[in-house]
């Protein structure tokens, strides 16, 4: 079963270490439709990682509510998966004993440990599950970091920038790693990235977002069939879109002369 999430009128606030308070997030109201992909995209500070831990149960709103399939948020729950920027393994268990850690805090290892050697297949892994984080790339560790959010088959997996410190060409192995999992699994995910063409890429929906206090500028659908070629015209016109939204789109303008 897949999840969806409402978020009704969500405030967050933080204090400062200078004792000011300072409001991250302000009026979020957003509907994410079971078995849907949500990019966050937005300038940085704008409380798209803050939206994350939200509805992980992380932290609790100052104002608002958040619900999954009509259940209050209220603390962190194993039918939401997370996966951070940095792999965050315990680099003194093997990449088989990381991944099965959720499932052993849980009490449910005995039924369900068959679950470990399929997700370590499912993200291509097969033949490192003895080795250490310390052994593998980073790119590998990212998969053993998603085997290990989806391996206690969450609803709903939340992404914090999980591909921003991979090589270029990693990345994009990672993002159809993603996308075949997510598509393969029908689960929700809910993602927070800054890169803009990844959103894209990814996404059916994205939620572009202001500045400070964050609030939700625009969502934007996207329209485009699987697999998406990242230099068609259609990709590069949301591409523009989004940078324009963003404030980066600039303006092309004719001269006012030629040579």
């Amino acid at each position: 079963m897949v999840a969806g999430i409402s978020i009704a009128g969500v405030d967050k606030r933080f204090t400062n270490i200078q004792g000011e308070t300072v409001t991250a997030l302000s009026n979020i109201n957003l509907d994410v439709p079971t078995g849907s992909f949500i990019s966050l995209i937005g300038p940085s500070g704008c409380g798209k990682s803050t939206l994350l831990r939200l509805i992980a149960g992380l932290i609790d709103p100052d104002r608002g509510e958040l619900s999954l399939d009509g259940r209050k948020i209220d603390k962190p729950g194993s039918d939401r998966g997370f996966m951070f920027q940095q792999h965050t393994l315990f680099p003194w268990l093997t990449i088989r004993n990381n991944i099965a850690f959720g499932l052993k805090a849980q009490g449910i290892y005995q039924e369900t440990k068959d679950r470990v050697d399929d997700f370590i297949e499912l993200v291509g892994l097969k033949g490192f599950g003895d080795y250490y984080p310390h052994q593998l790339s980073g790119g590998m560790c990212q998969r053993a970091s998603l085997a290990r959010a989806i391996v206690s088959h969450p609803k709903v997996l939340l992404l914090d920038e999980p591909l921003g410190a991979l090589d270029a060409f990693t990345r994009m192995h990672m993002q159809d790693e993603i996308l075949r999992i997510w598509r393969e699994r029908h689960m929700t995910m809910i993602m927070v990235t800054h890169d803009v063409d990844e959103a894209i890429y990814l996404s059916d929906t994205i939620v572009v977002m202001s500045p400070r206090p964050g609030r939700i500028a625009k969502v934007v659908e996207v329209e485009l069939p699987w697999p998406r070629a990242r230099s068609s015209a259609d990709f590069l016109h949301y591409r523009g879109e989004i940078l324009k939204l963003l404030d980066f789109g600039g303006e092309t303008q004719e001269p006012e002369f030629y040579l």
